[in-house]
């Protein structure tokens, strides 16, 4: 309810329904870059490729991007990010900014209401496409 509510103050609504089969975010963004959910495997393949490559990007608070992985294991982290039906995190959006040089833009019904509405912006946008997510706060991934 509090994401149909956020959706709807910016007059958004989900574009079409996303599989709920551990590749949401994946799917959401294929839809967004491309139209249709046919290229999430191409997408998770680039962004795991790039997380791999990237491994001490610093990041805009100084911290290392893989400071942030949920295991001390950067590389292993990479390789599960690479399988289908492993759940995207924060990590993914960032890379997906940067593989696709696009800004993202995250709706979220987490509860604060200061902190639901997220943009990833990658160091260089070579591409002006808006790339809307809307996030069912830690379960969920679709494409406005």
């Amino acid at each position: 309810r509090r994401l149909n509510q956020r959706l709807e103050l910016y007059q958004l609504e989900n574009s079409r329904v996303i599989p709920g089969d551990g590749n949401c975010q994946m799917y959401a963004l294929s839809d967004q870059i491309f139209g249709d959910l046919e290229h999430s495997l191409e997408i998770r393949r680039a962004i795991a490729t790039w997380l791999i490559k990237n491994k001490n990007l610093t990041l805009k608070n100084g911290a290392r991007i893989s400071q942030f992985a949920h295991t001390s294991n950067w590389y292993k982290y990479c390789i599960r990010m690479a399988r289908s039906g492993t759940w995207g995190d924060h990590l993914t959006l960032i890379a997906a900014a940067e593989v696709y040089k696009s800004k993202i833009t995250i709706i979220s019904s987490v509860e604060s209401d200061s902190s639901f509405f997220i943009e990833i912006v990658p160091n260089s946008i070579e591409n002006d496409r808006a790339i809307i997510l809307s996030h069912h706060a830690e379960e969920h991934y679709g494409s406005v």
